[in-house]
């Protein structure tokens, strides 16, 4: 997977899968699956360069916040684990 051919879709489709796999609350959905590096990667690209991405990433921020998975930093969302 690239950040080319990961789609929108994909994502909601992926945690939709984790969810009903492990029967998590779609919270920890995203945590399980961006706990991979390499995804976490390719998320925190998506979030800074699309506005649709971004702004479920700020409605996390909004519904979660200090526990929420992305934090502003310097004007950029990243992963709340990012150094």
């Amino acid at each position: 997977m690239t950040r080319f051919d990961f789609k929108n879709s994909d994502w909601i489709q992926l945690v939709k899968r984790t969810r009903e796999k492990f029967g998590v609350s779609i919270f920890e959905a995203h945590d399980l699956i961006l706990a991979d590096p390499e995804v976490r990667r390719l998320v925190a690209i998506r979030v800074n360069r699309e506005h649709e991405c971004r702004k479920m990433a700020m409605q996390n921020i909004r519904a979660r916040g200090d526990e929420s998975t992305f934090v502003l930093r310097d004007g950029r969302l990243v992963h709340r684990d990012a150094r």
